[in-house]
Parts: structure tokens; sequence; C-alpha cells
């Protein structure tokens, strides 16, 4: 009769074990999901901020306002505005690259701003046959697996941000990805023969493949 208390009592033990431990875990994915829906959130709420500024910049260099006397200084300081901006919020998606923490909708939302930037570009070299705008975008591939090609990337992205630490406004620093299926970015890559990636190109003149020192770099600069 002993026997079979404890061992009855060995079986309450065990289930309330088991339902405590599957609260846990189930209480961890929703948290989980939860958290990540939130940053999606955030991120969101900053491309739409984002896109409207990209609205804005267009709307300030097209046709209408060009009518009314606004000047390249202006032009510029807007625009370089606005490609810092979204090179600040880029680096804060690099983040989550880098905890693992990237989600499908985080990715949807890089692709959006790879577009924005996409965009920019194209309204910049447009800006050019009547502004001196120097320009700087880098390409490169988001989504891999290649170590020797992140690693490369990686040393990019830190030459590209040394030098925008030194020159700050004097030029546009654009980032784009380019395996983002944006069909206007790959006309531009198509126009300007570039061959591989990560690329660098400097006011749709010089192409860089292989690092160069932020020196170097900004002697192409006009």
């Amino acid at each position: 009769m002993v026997t079979k208390r404890i061992f009855e009592n060995k079986k309450h033990v065990f289930w309330q074990a088991f339902l405590l431990t599957a609260f846990f875990f189930l209480s961890g994915i929703v948290l989980g999901i939860y958290i990540e829906q939130s940053r999606a959130d955030d991120l969101n709420v900053a491309f739409y901020n984002s896109e409207s500024s990209l609205y804005d910049s267009f709307a300030l260099t097209g046709n209408v306002i060009q009518n009314l006397g606004v000047s390249c200084e202006d032009i510029e300081e807007t625009i370089i505005g606005f490609a810092d901006k979204i090179y600040e919020e880029a680096r804060q998606l690099e983040k989550f690259d880098s905890s693992n923490k990237l989600t499908d909708s985080v990715k949807a939302i890089h692709g959006k701003y790879d577009l924005l930037r996409t965009l920019l570009w194209m309204n910049t070299i447009d800006l050019k046959e009547r502004c001196e705008i120097d320009t700087v975008v880098y390409l490169y591939v988001y989504d891999t697996q290649d170590l020797s090609l992140k690693s490369k990337q990686i040393v990019w992205s830190r030459i590209l941000g040394d030098m925008k630490a030194e020159k700050g406004n004097e030029f546009l620093l654009i980032p784009i990805a380019v395996d983002q299926d944006i069909t206007s970015l790959d006309f531009l890559i198509k126009k300007y023969d570039i061959k591989e990636f990560p690329a660098v190109i400097i006011n749709e003149e010089n192409v860089f493949y292989e690092h160069e020192a932020a020196e170097e770099l900004e002697k192409y600069l006009e």
C-alpha cells in the first residue's frame, strides 16, 4: 500500500514537472514571437518615415520646386541628410544580423530599404546634371553563407565607415544589397558594367572591387 502511494506521488511530481516545463517552453516561444514582432513593427515605422522623407526630397528636387529657385546647396543638404538617416537605420538592421535574430519580416523590411536607396541613387544621378554631388555607392551581397565574401564585405564596411566619419556630409554613402530582386538596380548595375560584388562606385565613374584605404578613395571625390 505504501509502495503504491509512493508510486502515485512520483507520477504526480512527474506530471507537475512536465506541465511546468511545457508552460515555460510555450511562454518562451510566445514571448520571443512578441519581441520579434515588436522589433519588426518598430522597423516598419522607421521605414515608413524614411519613405516619406524620400518623397519629400523628390518634391524638393522636382521641376515644380526647381522653378522656385531652390539652390544646389539646399538640395545637397536635404539629400545627404536623408542618405545619412537611412544609413543609420541600415546599421540598426545589421544588429539583427549579428545577433542572429533576423526574421522574414525584417528581411522584407531590409529589401524595402534597398529599394529606397536605389531610388535615392537614381535621383542623385539625375541631379548631377545641374548640381555637383559626390556619391559613393556600395553594392554588396546580403544573404550569403560564403565566409570569405562576408569577411571581404566587413572590411569594406569598415573602410567606408572610416571614410564617412572623416568626410561627413561631403559625400553621399549609399549601401545597397544586390540580391533583393530590384529590377531598377539590375539596370543600373548593367549600365555601369559592374562585374562582381562587393563593389564600390564613386561618382558613377570609378569602380573598385579590391580594398583600398579610405585616403585613396577620397582622391576620387570631386
